[in-house]
């Protein structure tokens, strides 16, 4: 019996194609290895969305044939599809398989196990060129309690400092209908709660023929309720529209949890970025959300020292950020990638500045943290309960609607069930405590 062994860097969207390449090889009887040297196939999914991405991207690959050399390794994701060139002077690789070609990962994968069939796509070292929504042929996409569904793939926004659109081509959508059946399906096993993930998720349906919209799937989510709750991936500040907010906000069906990509509080900055909006755009959609549901989780993402930023815009940043009220922050440095425009804009911040700024950020984002995880305290919510327990505590752990780890004491029973919690304290470790309450 076969063995495999995924690595993946990334997004929620590099981690959906891994557990979906997992879950067709299981289907054709293989096994999962506990570590690399184990596989009789190594798969490595990786990431380039900045230039630390790319050096672990890389340095992952090197350690796999190195610690691995019987091991066949198959390289796939973004940094194989823009730097396929220097992944194919490893020694060791077998295969670099394009974003065009990745739904057919595991029947390359079979193929190089059981005939030898090394497979380099010949779309490699170039940007992606797909128009058409492909995706894996499974049922389910993996084990976890809150399975992924990847409903778009693809780009069309071009910032002038993201790599992506190059990577993974233009914005593309699954039909309404397979995500529909795909939701179903879920729900038939059992599971409570799905997170919609999609490169520009927004976007979904502007392809379609008939066009669609994001607002009109999630609606006819909310009618047909195929499972118990959907979670919602990251959206653009201009593809929020009132009336999706008026949707999640109304309704336990989707969760109570919206993250909005902000990269900058200052108009002259943003539009450097080529990002569409305003500050106070990102500062008025913040703050209706959170007046018609106060509970919610609002996270942001923040890149910090773009070329030319200067003192006052930094600052500009910093104060839009602690004025919302804002659950969490993702903050990154610029990272420079090759074939954007920013890449060659002039005023590159120092290096010691970018890590003040930087840190600086990410203060803000964990008092913003800490401020509404103790809100929460007294408070009861539902948790979604993990199928493992907390190895450290051996507690029962899980997510609230409002996106807030959770661990309390309770029998496996409980395990992948809505379970009423009062959440009564916040850990050292970062997550709140709890006490279940009898129905």
């Amino acid at each position: 019996m076969p063995h495999y062994f995924i690595t993946t860097l990334g997004c929620k969207v590099n981690r959906f194609e891994s557990d979906a390449v997992g879950m067709a090889l299981t289907s054709q009887g293989w096994t999962e290895a506990k570590k690399p040297s184990e596989a009789d196939v190594c798969v490595i999914n990786t990431c380039t969305v900045t230039g630390k991405a790319s050096v672990e991207s890389r340095n992952i690959i090197r350690q796999t044939v190195r610690k691995s050399p019987s091991t066949r390794v198959v390289v796939t994701g973004c940094y194989a599809q823009t730097e396929a060139e220097e992944i194919e002077k490893i020694d060791g690789v077998d295969a670099v398989i394009s974003h065009t070609e990745k739904h057919r990962l595991p029947e390359l994968i079979i193929a190089l196990y059981e005939k030898g069939d090394a497979h380099f796509s010949e779309d490699r070292n170039a940007s992606c060129r797909e128009t058409i929504f492909k995706g894996i042929d499974v049922e389910v996409p993996g084990t976890r309690t809150r399975p992924l569904l990847k409903i778009q793939d693809g780009c069309n926004a071009f910032c002038s400092y993201c790599i992506v659109p190059h990577t993974r081509g233009r914005s593309r959508s699954m039909e309404t209908p397979e995500v529909m059946n795909r939701l179903a399906g879920l729900g038939a096993k059992g599971y409570q709660e799905v997170v919609l993930t999609g490169i520009h998720i927004g976007c979904y349906g502007l392809d379609l023929t008939p066009a669609t919209s994001f607002y009109e799937l999630l609606k006819q989510m909310k009618e047909e309720r195929p499972v118990t709750r959907v979670r919602l991936g990251s959206m653009e500040p201009m593809e929020i529209t009132d009336a999706i907010i008026d949707l999640v906000t109304t309704s336990p069906f989707f969760c109570d949890h919206v993250h909005i990509p902000l990269q900058s509080g200052d108009d002259t900055v943003l539009s450097r970025m080529k990002r569409p909006y305003t500050a106070k755009r990102f500062e008025g959609l913040v703050t209706r959300i959170h007046e018609l549901s106060p509970t919610a989780a609002i996270g942001a993402d923040v890149i910090i020292g773009f070329p030319g930023e200067t003192e006052e815009q930094f600052e500009n940043t910093c104060t839009l950020l602690s004025s919302l009220p804002l659950s969490y922050l993702h903050v990154f440095p610029f990272s420079p990638r090759e074939r954007t425009p920013a890449a060659t804009f002039d005023g590159r911040i120092d290096g010691e500045v970018m890590k003040e700024r930087t840190a600086r950020v990410r203060a803000i984002g964990d008092a913003a943290k800490k401020r509404f995880m103790e809100a929460a305290v007294g408070s009861r919510a539902e948790v979604l309960v993990e199928k493992e327990r907390d190895r450290k505590t051996g507690l029962l752990k899980g997510l609230t609607s409002n996106y807030i780890p959770v661990q309390f004491e309770g029998g496996d029973e409980l395990m992948n069930r809505l379970v009423p919690v009062t959440l009564e304290a916040i850990s050292d470790a970062g997550h709140l405590t709890g006490r279940r309450e009898e129905l």
